[in-house]
């Protein structure tokens, strides 16, 4: 690192940024601390668990919000504020805040701004809806779930693990409503036919109803109408159904995919410019090493780590390493006393052992706890998070993200 002042800005406070922050001050020596600033730029000041706020719709979780100061290292500093354009001539980020329109200079800077909610792609889901990807819209939900009378008719829209994960967490708060699980293709659809099979079992005996092969084509006032052609009502409706990922890149002129994802090298530097980095649910890998990559805080996690190794080693004229990321589990919690845990080999795919009941929902909760307890630790033990490395590929082998200290 030379002595030239450096800023490095990373935008979003979720998974990989908070990670990526923690691991690069951390990691700094004095004499690079004195010269070194680390902006954190977050809509709020508030770190939301994401995988947490189906447990805030059902009512069996007050919040999943976390104050940034008390997962951050004391020297990043947190932005409030939301970027509209980046700028990688300038390197300058332009932004809204609670004051009003604000720019920063930055040296380097992460792409983390995460994903969002899928309803605005179907009319009428954002107005008849409650997206349980978004806190506010979770918190809703709960008021609306509260307030509903015995026998309301419950509907969640989206088959996919958060989509179990809220019918199942529903049911069991709600045993009096009727809960019906509306998908699209089958029920958790990455997992072993057999998985599937365990897990709808297991929906039944909560209540739920599940109903697959329904496409919804549009959401109005109490009923879904599905395309084709029949209506289903509802009191409340929860929507868990894909992602969205945010405009930013696309509108600042970055190279993106087909769906608006920031496009990185190995390095997870962006192709348009290597002092743009990415990490999370908005960023695009070579297939080379990221085909098999999934979204959630599983890739989020340790491609912020691996981000910081990244930033680290172009400061201090390092080989660059590769992001290698790997999976161990698939996990699901179905409800608050049953869970199914999907070992994995590293591409995701599918092993034969597999635990299931309280032992699954154990192993579930503990999980959880690790994706926030993993990066906090970050701030005084650089390297601290670990993850598995990801599948070979060329016949080259795959190096895990191993920790550091």
């Amino acid at each position: 690192m030379t002595d030239t002042p450096r800023t490095l800005v990373i935008l979003g406070g979720g998974y990989a940024g908070v990670i990526c922050a923690n691991r690069v001050r951390s990691s700094l020596t004095s004499e690079e601390a004195a010269r070194t600033r680390v902006i954190l730029v977050n809509p709020t000041a508030s770190f939301y668990e994401r995988i947490r706020l189906h447990e805030v719709a059902a009512g069996s979780r007050e919040t999943a919000a976390r104050p940034l100061a008390e997962l951050l290292h004391p020297q990043v500093e947190v932005f409030v504020g939301t970027a509209t354009r980046i700028d990688p001539d300038e390197h300058t980020v332009d932004l809204d805040t609670p004051r009003g329109r604000s720019r920063l200079d930055y040296t380097t800077l992460l792409y983390a701004v995460g994903s969002g909610s899928s309803a605005e792609r179907t009319p009428g889901a954002r107005e008849h809806a409650f997206a349980i990807a978004e806190p506010d819209s979770a918190h809703e939900a709960a008021d609306a779930l509260r307030s509903g009378r015995p026998g309301m008719r419950v509907v969640v829209v989206g088959g996919g693990f958060t989509g179990v994960e809220t019918a199942s967490e529903v049911a069991e708060q709600y045993p009096q409503a009727s809960v019906t699980l509306l998908t699209a293709g089958p029920v958790v659809a990455p997992m072993r036919a057999s998985a599937r099979r365990t897990i709808t079992r297991k929906l039944g005996r909560l209540g739920v109803a599940v109903q697959d092969g329904a496409q919804v084509a549009s959401v109005a006032e109490g009923r879904l109408e599905l395309a084709d052609g029949s209506e289903m009502p509802f009191d409340v409706c929860l929507w868990t159904a894909s992602f969205s990922i945010p405009r930013l890149a696309r509108d600042s002129g970055l190279t993106v995919d087909e769906i608006g994802r920031l496009r990185v090298d190995q390095h997870l530097r962006g192709i348009d410019s290597p002092d743009i980095l990415g990490a999370g649910d908005a960023v695009r890998l070579p297939d080379t090493n990221g085909a098999h990559l999934r979204m959630g805080c599983a890739v989020a996690l340790p491609l912020g780590g691996a981000a910081a190794d990244t930033i680290l080693a172009a400061w201090r004229d390092e080989k660059l390493p590769a992001a290698s990321v790997g999976f161990l589990v698939q996990c699901i919690s179905i409800g608050r006393r049953d869970g199914y845990i999907q070992f994995v080999s590293a591409d995701d795919s599918p092993r034969a052992f597999h635990l299931a009941g309280r032992i699954g929902a154990s192993f579930k909760e503990m999980i959880c706890r690790m994706t926030v307890d993993g990066p906090t630790k970050e701030a005084t033990r650089p390297g601290a998070y670990w993850a598995p490395a990801g599948p070979r590929t060329h016949g080259e082998p795959a190096v895990a993200m191993s920790r550091r200290a």
